[in-house]
């Protein structure tokens, strides 16, 4: 597991990449810790990470600036900071976890276990994807959001008005932090449950869903079963 600390405050940083190595052990390949804002930007240029670990006041700088790149990747971002007033937006744009400060062992410890898919993410309030697009970053709201769909290491996302955008995540690494009303109904297809308009077995041990927009989805057996129990 190959993380980043993003952190202005030296004897934080080296409290953190501590507490990391006592809780996730030989899990870490690597931590790589920046203090400035400019050099985090010019180390997620090139490097590959698994997980961010960001402060949201650098310097006095926004932090904001690279939760929204840091989002856009292929990684997953922990917010690590005193401003707790903020964590609601940072939930909105698809961080995995926000841990206020002062923090404990056991709260980081809990942040990890979500990284690692051993916390429930029945609660996420994500609201906005942000993604790469050539050299800009865009925000597209989760509801404009019809499906989700499997491109190898990465996901598109079909849009109402027949766009597809294209997220820098595995599909298990999006699931992680969609909302509670987005399933995962075929290994290669995430939708909103409230778009179904209909389900089936067309025979042969297949089965489908239809969406809203009359897009009709592959639907897997085990899926099928527990929309069954949910809808009807």
């Amino acid at each position: 597991m190959k993380i980043l600390i993003v952190e202005d405050e030296r004897p934080i940083a080296n409290y953190i990449e501590k507490m990391i190595r006592k809780i996730l052990g030989d899990k870490v390949t690597r931590i790589k810790i920046i203090h400035h804002l400019d050099q985090a930007f010019a180390y997620l240029a090139d490097a590959r990470i698994d997980l961010c670990l960001l402060d949201l006041n650098l310097h006095g700088e926004n932090g904001y600036e690279i939760l929204k790149r840091s989002v856009a990747g292929s990684f997953h971002t922990i917010i690590i900071s005193a401003n707790t007033d903020k964590a609601l937006e940072a939930f909105e744009y698809g961080v995995l976890d926000f841990v206020g400060k002062p923090f404990t062992e056991d709260r980081l410890k809990t942040a990890f276990n979500r990284f690692l898919g051993k916390v429930s993410q029945e609660n996420m309030s994500t609201k906005y994807l942000s993604l790469r697009k050539g050299d800009r970053h865009i925000v597209i709201p989760i509801e404009n959001v019809t499906f989700f769909k499997a491109a190898g290491i990465y996901v598109e996302a079909h849009l109402y008005e027949g766009k597809m955008e294209i997220l820098d995540k595995t599909m298990e690494r999006l699931e992680q932090i969609l909302p509670g009303n987005f399933m995962r109904v075929h290994r290669s297809y995430i939708i909103d449950i409230s778009q179904i308009v209909s389900f089936s077995h067309t025979g042969g041990g297949k089965y489908q869903v239809t969406v809203k927009t009359g897009k009709v989805i592959p639907l897997s057996r085990s899926k099928y079963k527990i929309l069954k129990e949910l809808i009807q």
